[in-house]
């Protein structure tokens, strides 16, 4: 059976196995929160989460001020998947059902961060008093106004000038390039992405309808030269981009390029959709394309949900007032409104000052994190692009013998999750590379097979023709 993925995964093991074993049964009441995170060596919120999860899976039921008991009804039972068929990755929809299903236990191909490393002691009491109230059954049409001022707030320290009446919220970044997509995509329009880029954005785009063109994506952004081709060639007038810590290469905007690729666009009368779903971690002096524009022909779409726990989907999209006023409008058709709790929660976060502690220490973590784990890839053999950018990923190129080999399935094989470039790519013949995310790059066992794959790689090219061949 797979080993958990978190300390939080080896709780709900512990108790979900102690249940079916009979050691615990129903009524029984568990050892405290105190007593767990003692006996298992953890901190006492990763015991909550534990415990919160185990209520929601229905195996736990809370009783206000006596504690966490064994529920009556009989508890899911946990499947262990057979090797044989867990899936290698390979493709864009099986990387993001393996990043939803979390089967493999080592996951250097992991998009998102670690569950332990987004719960911390800033972040639980505001968690654990927020409830439902009266005026939570629908939130304004706009998104919460005294969180929408904050983010005024925020995008004007990244250079980005706005109003409340430019802001609308969103269910985090992804529902903010849905609602773009629905306004601005009609069937056949060609739509210009980074290629190599964000892999669930070409689903959308291809729902939609949209025929898809890949922009060369460098190290320092995309490519202005193919940008301007591909752009006269096609007549395309939106273009997605991600600036900032792009997912997957990396990389980040400079602001050479910046500049170049804002001219394409207004010589194309082109629409820039700008997703930076990592700026609370990154530097506020970044270059982006929004503040050299400030929301001329630029959308930007910002979350939360990259740096605060998965469930707790808050994003936002920064427009000029016409295009905000028309994807406030579809936000209204689609889905009515946002979470009001979330937003308050959110709002609650950045007012008392935790969200901002907790940053302190996020990115202290991840840049740790990115330098154990590009030591690691540098001694294992690979040579990781300067600047590193103060995201969650980093990138490494294979060699074609290496992308002739089927590396997400040899590495399944042994319980590694790897993201090859193919699930980045829209093209036939993508460059060969990896993603890597920093929280995981540095994992031992990823880093011996990566060692063991660039050993045989070597012996491939450098071994001696056959006794009796002849060279031609």
């Amino acid at each position: 059976m797979a080993q958990p993925a978190s300390k939080i995964e080896w709780i709900i093991d512990g108790v979900l196995q102690r249940v079916q074993r009979g050691t615990l049964q129903a009524g029984d009441r568990l050892r405290s929160i105190r007593e767990e995170a003692a006996a298992m060596g953890v901190a006492k919120n990763t015991v909550v989460e534990a415990y919160l999860r185990l209520v929601a899976q229905g195996v736990l039921t809370v009783r206000a001020g006596a504690g966490y008991y064994v529920a009556r009804s009989s508890p899911p039972h946990r499947k262990a998947v057979p090797r044989a068929i867990v899936s290698s990755a390979e493709t864009a929809a099986e990387l993001l059902t393996e990043q939803l299903e979390r089967r493999l236990p080592i996951r250097p191909g992991d998009g998102r961060l670690p569950p332990d490393w987004l719960a911390s002691t800033e972040m639980r009491r505001p968690l654990s008093v927020m409830r439902v109230s009266a005026d939570d059954t629908y939130n304004t049409a706009w998104g919460l106004l005294p969180l929408r001022e904050r983010l005024c707030d925020r995008l004007g320290e990244r250079g980005i000038h706005c109003h409340t009446g430019q802001v609308l919220t969103t269910y985090g970044g992804n529902h903010g390039m849905d609602l773009v997509i629905r306004c601005q995509v009609r069937e056949g329009d060609t739509v210009l992405v980074d290629d190599p880029g964000y892999y669930p954005l070409f689903r959308k785009l291809s729902v939609a309808g949209a025929h898809i063109v890949g922009v060369r994506r460098r190290h320092d952004g995309p490519d202005p030269i193919d940008l301007r081709e591909k752009a006269r060639a096609t007549g395309a007038r939106l273009f997605f981009t991600q600036s900032l810590a792009h997912n997957p290469t990396g990389g980040s905007l400079t602001q050479g390029v910046a500049y170049a690729v804002l001219k394409v666009a207004e010589e194309q009368d082109m629409l820039v959709i700008e997703d930076d779903p990592f700026a609370d971690v990154l530097p506020v002096t970044a270059p982006r394309l929004a503040a050299l524009d400030q929301l001329h022909r630029v959308v930007y779409v910002g979350s939360f949900s990259k740096t605060l726990p998965g469930s707790v989907r808050v994003g936002y999209i920064a427009a000029s007032v016409a295009l905000a006023e028309q994807f406030n409008e579809m936000k209204v058709i689609t889905i009515v409104s946002t979470s009001a709790q979330n937003e308050r929660l959110v709002y609650s976060l950045i007012e008392g000052a935790q969200y901002l502690k907790y940053l302190r220490r996020l990115k202290d973590r991840i840049e740790d994190a990115t330098a154990r784990t590009v030591s690691g890839l540098e001694n294992a053999g690979f040579s990781v692009p300067r600047p590193l950018c103060g995201g969650y990923y980093v990138w490494i190129a294979l060699t074609p013998a290496m992308q002739a080999r089927n590396l997400a399935a040899e590495a399944a094989a042994l319980g590694i999750f790897v993201a090859p470039s193919a699930a980045f790519t829209i093209s036939e013949t993508p460059t060969p590379g990896i993603r890597v995310n920093v929280a995981y790059g540095s994992e031992p066992r990823f880093l011996a097979w990566l060692l063991s794959v660039r050993d045989a790689d070597d012996a491939a090219t450098t071994s001696p023709p056959r006794q009796g061949s002849r060279s031609r």
